[in-house]
């Protein structure tokens, strides 16, 4: 039993300072948290929906411009 906790005691302190190795060592720590805490695909969903929304507006845009043209002819 003494022996499985000198073990734990050595390696635990270890394999967590290889993790925040492996953190750090990425392109940025940040990168990584955001990665593992699903921060990215937030993100992600918010620009996408951003993009929806600008691309819906054009649309708007678009189909108004053609019923103005449509009523100016009718005229």
């Amino acid at each position: 039993m003494k022996n499985i906790n000198t073990v734990t005691v050595v390696l635990g302190p270890l394999f967590m300072f290889a993790c925040l190795c492996t953190v750090c060592g990425c392109d940025t720590g940040e990168q990584t948290i955001d990665e593992v805490t699903g921060n990215r695909a937030v993100k992600q969903y918010h620009q996408s929906e951003e993009k929806l929304n600008d691309i819906a507006e054009q649309q708007a845009e678009k189909y108004d411009d053609i019923m103005k043209q449509t009523d100016q002819l009718d005229e």
